[in-house]
């Protein structure tokens, strides 16, 4: 039976689901689909993604699809700035867009809007509807500022004007929208009167989901065939937060990780690779293997995952797949934000370079400990971050059926040992119990 008719905003086309906000919104797009009649508009910014418009819109009742020339994109941005404007409205500002919706505004009647990101949100509020749902994920306001805080010269202005520009609308929305999303409870720290919000049923909060991955009959890479231990890093390699990352901990901490584990290989797997990461594929020990057809193969291959970011909002997707992959995670506390696991039991915090450097050579060294903190954090995942309660909470904000929502019943396939890894190898384990994870509700903070 067909409920509403809902029209779903993407600054990028949500599939394939290969990076984390993609993830979240074909994620959140087949979900409504299954009850909704759902339009779809969005913009193509990468020409490899034009395989997939047909997949795409099997999904919808209708999709709109523009092509974005990310050169011409930036010069509007830029120029918006100039005039008052933030860069991320100018950037995505299309006339064609606006076509798009004022012709489906002639012939469809919506009973809801929602957009995905801060970038479509002026359009949202274009269309008229009974009910306006704005996710932004996390605060792209932050994230220029931080950017500015991590920059020097010329471009630091830039990135603090569009960061208070940004962080002004962010607040002007969360009134004008019926609900606003946000991804962790930590990322409402920023706006003011957020709790007054919450409790006008303003601003809500929905994670991230995980699909546990089987642990059982998947093979090994070739490195660990060979006895090679396999610290890994997996994300998209031309944004900013990860190339920092993965530049960092190869100067700062892997010359002392390999001299101290010179079996080791540090893998770096992740889509278009910037020039700065392609570089230290020339450090010994270090790969830079680009994209991928199969990532969660690549995790498998990972003895310890590392995720040492230095700019980080929201939730940490790498993160959260490397502990449903029962992988021991070593991260930065930025990284961690959101996620409630605990430091030492489900994964290690380490900031500085000698605390990494610590964490990644013992890790390596204790077979028996890594077991513990990967099965510890996949029963963590499993009980914390699951795609069908979080898509539940978001469908019924997108309808308007607020009301006390509490969490499922502990009845996920840990709790019960339905998982075979976990029943196996959790026998006499100091992890997180059944008992625990019982008592265990939906994380309401932070990929």
């Amino acid at each position: 039976m067909i409920h509403m008719n809902i029209l779903y905003l993407a600054h990028r086309i949500p599939f394939p689901p290969n990076k984390g906000d993609k993830l979240r919104s074909f994620r959140q797009l087949e979900h409504l689909t299954k009850r909704h009649r759902v339009w779809c508009a969005c913009f193509l910014d990468s020409p490899s993604d034009g395989e997939y418009v047909r997949t795409l819109a099997a999904y919808c009742h209708d999709l709109g699809v523009v092509r974005l020339d990310r050169r011409r994109a930036t010069l509007r941005g830029i120029g918006g700035l100039t005039f008052g404007r933030t860069i991320t409205e100018s950037f995505y500002s299309h006339p064609k867009m606006t076509a798009t919706l004022d012709r489906w505004m002639q012939e469809v009647s919506f009973d809801a809007v929602v957009a995905f990101s801060s970038s479509m949100a002026p359009y949202a509020l274009h269309v008229p509807a009974t009910r306006h749902v704005l996710d932004l994920c996390d605060l792209d306001s932050r994230k220029w500022l931080d950017y500015a805080a991590a920059s020097h010269g010329p471009v630091r202005p830039l990135y603090v004007a569009e960061g208070n520009r940004l962080a002004m609308k962010e607040q002007a929305w969360l009134e004008e929208f019926d609900a606003t999303i946000l991804i962790t409870k930590a990322e409402s720290a920023a706006l003011a009167d957020a709790e007054e919000a919450v409790g006008r049923g303003k601003l809500h909060i929905v994670g991230n989901g995980v699909t546990l991955p089987d642990l059982f009959g998947r093979t090994q890479g070739d490195e660990l065939a060979a006895g090679r231990q396999v610290v890994g890093f997996i994300g998209a390699m031309d944004y900013r937060p990860n190339v920092d990352a993965v530049c960092w901990f190869v100067d700062r901490c892997w010359p002392w990780i390999h001299g101290e584990c010179p079996q080791a290989l540090f893998r770096i797997v992740g889509r278009s690779p910037a020039r700065k990461v392609r570089q230290l594929g020339n450090v010994a020990g270090v790969e830079v293997v680009g994209e991928v057809d199969d990532a969660p193969a690549e995790v498998a291959r990972f003895t310890i995952s590392v995720a040492p970011m230095q700019i980080a909002r929201g939730l940490q997707n790498k993160v959260l797949e490397a502990m449903a992959a029962a992988k021991p995670v070593v991260l930065s506390s930025r990284a961690a934000e959101g996620i409630s696991a605990g430091n030492a039991r489900e994964y290690v915090v380490a900031d500085t370079a000698a605390q990494t450097v610590d964490a990644v050579v013992r890790l390596l060294h204790d077979e028996v400990e890594r077991e513990r903190i990967g099965l510890a954090a996949r029963r963590y995942v499993a009980a914390h971050h699951s795609w069908d309660w979080e898509l539940q909470r978001f469908e019924l904000i997108v309808t308007g059926q607020i009301g006390p929502i509490s969490a499922p019943a502990a009845k996920t396939p840990v709790a019960r040992h339905a998982d075979p890894a976990l029943a196996i190898a959790g026998r006499g384990s100091s992890a997180t119990s059944p008992a625990d994870m019982s008592k265990a509700g939906v994380a309401a903070s932070n990929g």
